[in-house]
């Protein structure tokens, strides 16, 4: 063996040719890399690789001396047999305790109800659309009965509540009370480009056509929710009725629900 100075490190994998066992020459494909720990073949003592130069490598010892040794008299050492060389204990990884076991079955099966509850989820929501669809099917089959015998047609006002109401996104049956939420952001996507006259306006054509819609109902109740801000809209609904519906009924709705926000109209014939 040669002693020498430290180089440049050389990392990878090499081919070399040399002697076999059987005495026929081949190819022989080591796999070592720079950082190994390595021992010797045909004396005591090892080291690491600290660089590999074709069929040469070399090995620095446990004391710093490093040498120019054969790669074919080396031997990669693993951590488990340096460890048994040097009379260590190896470490032994003992497998999954029963405790450790049940904990990761349980997390399994948690991540199992958490799909499976999602998957209910989805299928409510399909049965409650499907029951929906059912529901205006029952309420369409009604119709002939309110057709009008000479243009077949059916009067609005002889048209199902329910349906009526789902045909608006605007409005929501509670019960047997059509409430109607007036605030614009319930009524258009974007108010860019309208002003406050725009945004009164188009609430207002709102209201008249819901009024117009269930005019002939008498003792529809209604709710139309204007809020409290200052009193602009409400003022002009008020106005409205009297000018217009002035047989129709008109009282602030239910303060417990709505606060001052709303007023309730009950229409009359």
């Amino acid at each position: 063996m040669v002693k020498t100075g430290k180089g440049d490190p050389d990392k990878g994998h090499f081919f070399f040719f040399g002697p076999l066992a059987s005495g026929l020459c081949g190819l022989v494909f080591y796999n070592m890399k720079i950082g190994d720990k390595i021992r010797f073949l045909d004396s005591v003592g090892g080291g690491t690789v600290t660089q590999i130069n074709g069929s040469y490598c070399q090995v620095e010892d446990e004391d710093g001396f490093e040498m120019t040794v054969p790669v074919s008299q080396c031997v990669v050492v693993s951590a488990e047999d340096d460890a048994r060389q040097s009379g260590q204990s190896i470490p032994h990884q003992a497998p999954p305790s029963q405790s450790a076991m049940a904990r990761m079955q349980l997390a399994r099966d948690a991540e199992s109800l958490k799909e499976e509850n999602s998957r209910l989820k989805e299928r409510i929501h399909e049965l409650e659309a499907e029951n929906e669809r059912l529901k205006l099917a029952l309420l369409k089959a009604q119709w002939p009965e309110n057709k009008d015998r000479k243009n077949g047609q059916v009067a609005p006002h002889k048209l199902p509540l329910e349906l009526l109401v789902q045909q608006r996104p605007y409005e929501v049956l509670r019960g047997d009370i059509i409430e109607v939420d007036l605030h614009i952001g319930q009524l258009v996507d974007s108010t860019s480009g309208m002003d406050n006259a725009a945004i009164l306006k188009h609430q207002m054509d709102v209201f008249r056509q819901t009024m117009q819609n269930y005019k002939h109902r008498k003792g529809q109740k209604i709710v139309f929710i204007h809020g409290k801000g200052e009193g602009v809209l409400r003022k002009a609904i008020i106005d409205e009725l009297r000018l217009r519906y002035p047989t129709c009924l008109w009282q602030d709705a239910s303060f417990q629900q709505y606060g001052f926000g709303a007023t309730q109209v009950t229409v009359r014939g």
